[in-house]
């Protein structure tokens, strides 16, 4: 019922350019193949942590935890009024204790560090670990962000910018979905939710088909995107995301950077489709 990404290997950061122009999501393989970031992944979980520590200054930023009955996904509590997980604030270090520890879990609670600022919790990372396609955008104003944990699964839902995820150990599933298919979502409360803009109700695990039907028409639009290490993806802005981080030890570094969405649309305008819909 979904379809593959699309696919490039091995193509210039000057042709990459002209591609995304086109606005749809494109798999970059090994497009990060190159970062010493990715190399020590690639030798094993250990020698990755080793890595990061050598930048790790202290800094606390932002990170979720979640009991083990959560099964890693972000989402609200039973009542709809909050959320189940709590937010705190962990250095690299300390996410990397609680990765490893949570490892020897049979039932493990989830931990992960999200979107915070590379120059701030690992300052001199991005030097040694630069994207060929950032690089060639040009853009001083993108600030790549890191993203650290355990297996942990974010609903679908939208960002306002233009956006390359860019996995460097584990694995990343990510479904995706045009905007117009914000119809078939079932959003949340739209001014309530884990995520800077609303997620889908739905549980991509086990779809509650009675409840969402018009999720099966969602589903034959979407795009499925597989990430190793080394691999990166491109987002167009407004495109809904659904993503997990499968593996002992997920790790990704993510750029985003604005410009205008295709078709003239706009976060308010997907929204308005939303409050339209039945």
């Amino acid at each position: 019922m979904t379809t593959p990404a699309p696919e490039l290997f091995d193509v210039d950061a000057c042709r990459l350019v002209e591609t995304l122009a086109a606005q749809r999501p494109v798999v970059l393989r090994g497009h990060v193949g190159h970062w010493p970031a990715v190399a020590m992944a690639r030798q094993s979980p250990e020698a990755l942590c080793r890595y990061l520590l050598r930048f790790d200054k202290g800094a606390a930023c932002d990170t979720v935890l979640m009991p083990p009955q959560e099964k890693g996904r972000l989402f609200y509590s039973p009542d709809m009024r909050g959320f189940n997980f709590v937010r705190g604030k962990r250095t690299v270090a300390a996410v990397l204790e609680q990765v490893a520890r949570y490892s020897q879990f049979p039932a493990a609670p989830a931990v992960a560090m999200q979107s915070a600022l590379l120059d701030e919790c690992l300052p001199g990372f991005a030097q040694e670990n630069r994207a060929p396609l950032v690089d060639r955008l040009g853009d001083p104003g993108i600030a790549p962000r890191l993203w650290l944990g355990n297996e942990v699964v974010t609903p679908a839902h939208f960002d306002e910018s233009h956006n390359l995820a860019c996995v460097v150990s584990g694995r990343r599933r990510f479904t995706l979905f045009p905007p117009a298919q914000v119809a078939n979502l079932y959003l949340g409360p739209l001014d309530f939710a884990p995520t800077p803009t609303p997620i889908s109700l739905v549980s991509f695990r086990a779809p509650d088909f009675e409840r969402f039907p018009r999720f099966r028409e969602a589903l034959r639009h979407a795009i499925v995107a597989e990430l190793e290490p080394g691999d990166a993806l491109y987002i167009p802005s407004l495109w809904w995301h659904h993503v997990e981080s499968i593996g002992v030890l997920n790790t990704m570094v993510n750029y985003w950077w604005t410009a205008p969405a295709a078709g003239g649309l706009t976060k308010a305008g997907v929204l308005a489709q939303a409050m339209e819909t039945p």
